[in-house]
């Protein structure tokens, strides 16, 4: 609950009689409370020493009763004059009868109107005697009473959020409208993009007699003289008969024909710059503006200078929180905002229906892998002004994640509309896209689902989107699945999948292969890379690519990892047994490094096995170790104070793995394939690899060299000092008895 003013009270908040005597029990002036007929509520006991009534004699009568009859219109139409105004003190002059011996005293009276009064009324009139009060005195209470103003239209704006910014701002202007001689208020912003135009953000009239033709909606130093002199600093006094308005033609023919008689302007400045005005006109004739009321509208612009500049900040980092900062498009918080909006106005019958979309990109993976990860943001910065720029005003385009965005089909009255507008935003990723001198073609396998009521909530609509978007992919990609809830099989291929997952966990019935990694000097097998695969009963042999993402997503891949480290240590220890350097590598996930019982179960599975613990070396990328960096390193440091190793996979393609070199327990690491696949004709990738080479020698770590597919880069790599590398010029993945046939068993 607010009261005129927009202070926040308690809901059901009044003033009680006992709350008004003890606030209004020392104040000089004499508070009277009324009902909106005139009835007296409740008088202060300062009315005995104004008047000389004893307060309760007067409760029960009409204010009327005690003003002169020649004067009671002129308070009435004061009255009425500034019920308007919604709560702005008037300062008016009335005669009203005194009780000692009837004469009349000249008193000046102040209104507010208020609903904290229940049912004492809604009319708070303050009296006092102008008789004994000097200008000094006089000027001091107006000029509390303008501070008080001040700090009210300051409070409009506190704890406001960004979309309540206008909500503020129309209080604040209220406030300023309060004053005796106004009778509207604007408040004007300069258009950034067009210094010399200023725009009416705000305005609010106090009376019903306001004038009814505003400065133009849209005032630039070209045409008014007053916004020339406003954008230079400096504030503008204008009144009537117009007099000192010469060089203001167009202004005065505006405000002659408007009714307005005086009008004052003053600049909003910060940082040294003009950001606006606000800008205060009268229709009263007989009322002007004092110095005082000059000296109340700066500090107000100064305020609404500062709060705009404040709003502007606010604003920034609303759009930086919703935007991703790879593509500059919409995040996953914007679109789940925007989907709800959606969702709410099909449910209240404000729109025809929305499609929802899911595009993912085929094979993008091997981009990051190939070119690095840095290209392949640069290549989703390009693909995303493609889809934006083929994208219609309802549509929405945002990134969930990866290489996948979401998109929100808007207006969209059938599916068959839907798939027509998505169609248009692939058909922009047809033409090559060209990176670091190559021509790259991408295609996208998108899954779209279409909702014209709200019977299916936003977590069900991205599910069927989801799996519309896997039949895509099943069908080799560069495809649109629409979701049909009357396909026998809908919904059902990911669940089965899923279900066919979880059974095949519970059975450890995964395989694991092996990809060795070999001495560059000697070409012989130093080590091995578990990788699992699944024999899928349907759909062949799937790589971890196809289903280590379901099992993420599902939370099956600690349960997962466990099988692959048990497996690969017993497979291992005969391999270790033929040579004690050897060396097994199993890939970590994140959701195992969150378990305590992680330590554990490693020596568990090496016990199990008669694994030394100095013949494991657990991989890890750098995503998986930003996760949770603290309770990694913990993790990480009672793991390798078992002897066992810890790598960093990957090195070189995030944004901190040289911080985790520092922070970490590391012992190795592996150079990423996107690097080693640009020698040895990439000066740039020869002086990473180089680099990356002597920065792990000097820290006195292993390195491993990634996806060596050449003669001249297994040559390069011996000449800068690498001792070990993976790659299909040396072993492709294999079964666990062809590669141990390869070590001669």
């Amino acid at each position: 609950m607010t009261d005129s003013k927009g202070a926040h009270f308690p809901e059901k908040f009044t003033l009680s009689v006992e709350a008004l005597t003890s606030l209004f029990g020392f104040v000089q002036e004499a508070v009277v409370c009324c009902r909106a007929d005139g009835v007296i509520t409740f008088v202060s006991p300062a009315i005995r020493a104004v008047l000389g009534y004893d307060p309760q004699s007067a409760v029960g009568r009409n204010i009327l009763d005690f003003v002169h009859p020649d004067d009671i219109d002129w308070m009435l139409e004061g009255l009425a004059r500034w019920e308007d105004r919604n709560g702005a003190p008037g300062g008016e002059e009335v005669r009203v009868r005194a009780a000692d011996d009837g004469a009349w005293l000249s008193v000046r009276y102040d209104t507010v109107m208020t609903d904290l009064l229940g049912s004492l009324g809604t009319l708070v009139i303050t009296l006092s005697d102008v008789t004994h009060v000097d200008d000094d005195t006089r000027l001091r209470q107006f000029r509390l009473m303008n501070e008080d103003r001040l700090v009210r239209l300051a409070s409009a704006f506190l704890q406001v959020s960004v979309d309540d910014f206008e909500k503020g701002l129309d209080n604040a202007v209220r406030e300023l409208a309060g004053l005796a001689w106004v009778t509207r208020v604007s408040v004007w912003t300069v258009d950034p993009m067009r210094p010399e135009r200023i725009n009416r953000r705000a305005v609010w009239s106090a009376l019903r007699g306001a004038p009814s033709i505003p400065l133009e909606p849209r005032i630039n130093a070209n045409n008014l003289r007053l916004a020339q002199l406003v954008l230079r600093g400096k504030e503008v006094h204008l009144s009537a008969p117009w007099d000192n308005a010469q060089d203001f033609p167009q202004e005065r023919a505006i405000a002659q024909m408007a009714g307005t008689t005086s009008l004052l302007a003053v600049p909003m400045i910060s940082d040294g710059y003009v950001t606006g005005a606000v800008m205060l006109e009268s229709t009263l004739g007989d009322v002007a503006y004092a110095a005082t009321h000059s000296t109340t509208v700066r500090s107000a612009a100064a305020i609404l200078a500062g709060a705009f500049e404040r709003h502007e900040a606010e604003q920034n980092l609303a759009i930086q929180a919703r935007t991703d900062r790879v593509t500059g498009l919409g995040n996953r918080w914007a679109f789940d905002e925007a989907l709800d909006r959606a969702l709410i106005q099909v449910s209240a019958g404000q729109s025809v229906g929305f499609g929802l979309g899911l595009i993912d990109l085929d094979r993008f993976k091997l981009v990051n892998d190939v070119l690095g990860h840095s290209a392949g943001d640069r290549l989703l910065a390009d693909l995303a002004q493609r889809l934006l720029a083929a994208a219609d005003p309802d549509t929405m385009v945002a990134r969930l994640g990866g290489d996948e965005m979401l998109v929100l089909l808007d207006n969209s009255p059938s599916a068959a509309e839907s798939h027509q507008r998505v169609q248009a935003l692939v058909a922009a990723l047809e033409p090559p896209f060209h990176l670091g001198g190559e021509a790259l073609v991408i295609t996208a396998s998108v899954g779209l689902v279409h909702a014209d009521d709200a019977s299916i909530d936003a977590e069900e609509l991205r599910r069927r989107a989801d799996v519309a978007m896997y039949r895509a992919k099943g069908r080799g990609g560069d495809a649109i699945e629409v979701d049909d809830p009357n396909r026998p099989d809908h919904g059902d291929q990911m669940l089965r999948l899923e279900s066919e997952l979880r059974s095949a966990i519970r059975a450890g019935d995964l395989d694991v292969y092996y990809q060795g990694e070999f001495s560059l000097a000697s070409g012989r097998p130093v080590g091995a890379e578990a990788l699992v695969r699944w024999h899928h009963p349907e759909h062949g042999l799937l790589n971890a690519a196809q289903f280590v993402p379901l099992a993420e997503e599902r939370g099956l891949v600690a349960q997962l990892g466990d099988i692959v480290l048990r497996k690969a240590c017993a497979a291992a220890a005969p391999w270790r047994a033929l040579d004690d350097e050897f060396v097994l590598r199993v890939n970590l996930a994140a959701d195992q490094l969150r378990n305590v019982d992680l330590p554990d179960q490693i020596l568990d599975a090496l016990g199990e096995a008669g694994l030394p613990p100095e013949a494991l070396c657990l991989e890890l990328t750098e995503s998986t170790l930003l996760a949770d960096p603290v309770g990694s390193q913990a993790i990480l440091e009672q793991i390798r104070a078992h002897g066992v190793g810890l790598a960093i996979d990957d090195f070189g393609t995030g944004y901190s793995s040289i911080l985790q070199l520092k922070l970490m327990p590391l012992t190795s690491l592996k150079i990423d394939r996107s690097f080693v696949s640009g020698l040895p004709g990439s000066e740039v990738d020869r002086a990473i690899v180089a680099s990356t080479i002597g920065l792990a020698d000097t820290l006195g770590l292993a390195v491993t060299a990634e996806g060596v597919e050449t003669e001249a880069q297994r040559r390069m790599l011996i000449d800068f000092g690498c001792c070990s590398a993976q790659g299909f010029l040396l072993g492709r993945p294999e079964p666990e008895d062809q590669f141990a046939g390869r070590l001669g068993l």
